[in-house]
């Protein structure tokens, strides 16, 4: 008989967790929150130039945890996006693109948002930034007028 009790008891405690489990993924309808976007400089160049790459760091949270973050990246509206995985470093997520990496031989406005999955499974996506440019190497160009 104490058996019989033992096992009851064991299984209706797992129901229990199983309930509150799902009770909490429930309330969790929301994706993450994707705040404080920021990249390294505003001009790259496709060459031998000095600045050849951009880091991206966001501030990236939600309740139930990140499962997945992923920049899209594209130069030219006719171009599609293309995903580069982030990862999280120093409490941020970020990562470098290298002009030369980025799909398409055009210069131009480097196109890229942010998503996010938590681990509930619910996603967000940032809004579109157009900050940085796609120049070519024109000497000191770079160095000069464009940085300061």
């Amino acid at each position: 008989m104490k058996r019989i009790i033992s096992i009851l008891v064991v299984l209706i405690c797992a129901a229990a967790m199983v309930a509150c489990q799902t009770a909490l993924a429930a309330q969790d309808v929301a994706g993450p929150s994707i705040d404080h976007i920021e990249t390294s400089t505003k001009v790259m160049a496709k060459s031998d130039c000095s600045i050849t790459s951009v880091t991206v760091t966001a501030d990236i949270t939600d309740q139930s945890g990140i499962k997945q973050v992923t920049l899209w990246d594209r130069i030219g509206a006719d171009q599609p996006y293309t995903p580069v995985d982030m990862s999280f470093t120093g409490g941020k997520y970020s990562v470098t693109v290298k002009a030369l990496d980025v799909p398409g031989g055009k210069y131009g406005t480097w196109e890229f948002y942010i998503t996010a999955q938590e681990k509930a499974g619910n996603k967000s996506q940032s809004p579109l930034d157009t900050s940085v440019q796609l120049l070519a190497c024109v000497g000191d160009l770079l160095k000069g007028r464009l940085l300061s």
